[in-house]
């Protein structure tokens, strides 16, 4: 989906800092934002922003202060995927 919208000049200078794609980092800001908040899980962050590694989504995670509580159900799902890549 694409949406337009309009920005502020210093939100989208704010957002353009270090030379940034403007809407990669309204993307990576929104898709943070859902994570912190618990309306998308990691796989579904990971997928929509394009991101393979976990690392690199924790990272990201991290920068963006999108840190959460894991529901029980994502829990047991990560622990699930851990152990089958460890049999």
């Amino acid at each position: 989906m694409t949406v337009a919208l309009n920005l502020p000049d210093l939100v989208a200078a704010k957002l353009g800092q270090a030379g940034a794609d403007v809407a990669e980092e309204m993307l990576r800001t929104l898709v943070c934002g859902l994570y912190r908040e618990g309306r998308i899980s990691t796989p579904e962050a990971m997928r929509s922003l394009n991101i393979t590694s976990r690392a690199a989504f924790e990272t990201l995670v991290a920068h963006h202060h999108a840190e959460r509580e894991w529901p029980d159900e994502e829990i047991e799902l990560e622990l699930a995927t851990i152990k089958r890549l460890n049999d």
